[in-house]
């Protein structure tokens, strides 16, 4: 027996039938265990990465309230923020609020702080995710002409062969003829066009669209749009557009539906006529800057002394003014030039520099409303040693014929005919107002920045 129950025992253990089964469910036990926690971190990776696309897109809706504020305050010292504003593309809103830094009561404290809140995918969703940033800026005032060329409100229509040493701005849309070179910028609140064989040798920012014509133009810097762009030409840099970006060739990258940060939006400053703030001694006998001249006055004034002409001189004439100044003979210069009009202006031949050589400034300055109010006929190319500021506020500037001078030209619009070359020289005259009174131009120089936490 004993024989018997030690075999029985032998053979149970050797028996193994069923230990598959377990050894099965065990398994499929610890799989699904497992797959139960990767479901679990999945979900949870797949929740945090959407708080954390939600919180990038509420800091940049935070950053571009900032970018659009700078852009106000570059033309408005007293602005004080903005209501809630949407993004492009619904990826987020952002508000804004400025004012004076904290502890400042000065109301002539040139600095501004700047509160933006950002907000994704908006302000009133409850899974919303908010950022705040907050920028300190300074408004620093400019005190001379910045570009060579200025439109505003108005835009500029070119003709062939235009050559711009400087940066060039309109307020409305540029269209770029042939052969145009500018060195410089080109920045338009409107659109931008170029044509046949053109080369910007900076940047092009329009609030518009951008279409870079003819494949052998070349934009040296980068394209930024706030709308669509369209290249047959070739840029060396980057191109941001708010909108499509469609053909030619992109050195760098290019970035569409990504709007870039919003335009300085410039105005032309203001120019008011103080006889005190010019030296008699500079003007000719008998017409010191207190004494107001006529239209008829000044013209024989001038036709009297073309041979060595000086001095500040305002020209009245109560509107509507049906008279026109005509600078149609050739004359030399032999000291600085202001011509203050409310009569439209001609010049129609060569002055000369009767200083020596000494750097001598020309200041024409016309308040008529008249298209144009001033006129450059004729082929004109004064010496490089006079500098020439065109000013026409109210109505537009024309240049006729060959042009090739220095200097600047500020005006409401601007015509411009072909074989057109001016150098942008900074020129700082008398009676031009660009303070923070005045609420026209200031460079935007940041200082503090910093991102806190938001509700």
């Amino acid at each position: 027996m004993a024989r018997l129950l030690r075999g029985l025992a032998r053979h149970c253990r050797a028996d193994e039938r069923g230990v598959s089964l377990v050894v099965a469910m065990t398994i499929t036990l610890a799989v699904f265990a497992i797959g139960a926690i990767w479901t679990g971190l999945a979900t949870h990776q797949f929740a945090q990465s959407g708080r954390e696309r939600l919180g990038e897109q509420a800091r940049d809706a935070a950053e571009a309230g900032v970018n659009a504020a700078m852009s106000q305050l570059s033309a408005n010292a007293g602005y004080t923020g903005s209501t809630l504003a949407v993004l492009p593309r619904g990826t987020g809103e952002y508000e804004v609020t400025v004012g004076l830094p904290p502890g400042s009561t000065d109301a002539n404290d040139t600095r501004r702080y700047i509160v933006s809140t950002g907000y994704a995918p908006a302000k009133a969703n409850p899974q919303r995710v908010a950022r705040q940033a907050q920028q300190q800026v300074d408004l620093i005032s400019t005190d001379s002409f910045r570009f060579a060329l200025l439109t505003a409100p108005g835009g500029i229509a070119g003709s062939n062969n235009l050559t711009v040493n400087g940066d060039v701005y309109s307020a409305n849309n540029l269209v770029l003829s042939n052969q145009t070179a500018v060195s410089g910028s080109v920045t338009s609140l409107g659109s931008v066009t170029t044509s046949n064989n053109s080369t910007i040798g900076g940047d092009i920012r329009a609030a518009g669209n951008v279409t870079i014509d003819n494949a052998s133009t070349t934009v040296l810097g980068n394209v930024y749009s706030g709308g669509n762009v369209a290249l047959t030409g070739r840029v060396r840099g980057d191109v941001q557009a708010a909108g499509t970006i469609t053909g030619g060739t992109v050195d760098g990258s290019r970035a569409q539906y990504s709007p870039p940060p919003p335009l300085q939006a410039q105005t032309v400053p203001t120019f008011t006529w103080d006889p005190a703030g010019y030296p008699a001694a500079q003007n000719l006998t008998g017409y010191p800057p207190s004494r107001d001249l006529t239209p008829v006055e000044f013209q024989l004034l001038w036709a009297t002394n073309t041979a060595a002409f000086r001095g500040s001189y305002h020209i009245v004439c109560p509107a509507p003014c049906a008279s026109t100044l005509d600078l149609n003979a050739k004359w030399t210069m032999t000291g600085d030039v202001t011509i203050a009009s409310d009569a439209p202006i001609t010049l129609s031949k060569e002055m000369a520099n009767g200083a020596g050589g000494a750097a001598l400034t020309l200041t024409v300055a016309s308040s008529s409303a008249a298209s144009p109010a001033i006129v450059m006929s004729n082929n004109i190319s004064p010496p490089a040693s006079i500098k020439i500021a065109l000013f026409a506020p109210n109505g537009s500037v024309s240049f006729q014929n060959q042009k090739d001078f220095s200097g600047a030209v500020y005006a409401s619009s601007m015509s411009v005919e072909q074989n057109f070359t001016l150098t942008f020289v900074p020129v700082a005259v008398i009676g031009f107002t660009w303070n923070l009174a005045a609420s026209t131009h200031f460079v935007i120089q940041s200082r503090i920045f910093r991102e806190v936490p938001a509700a």
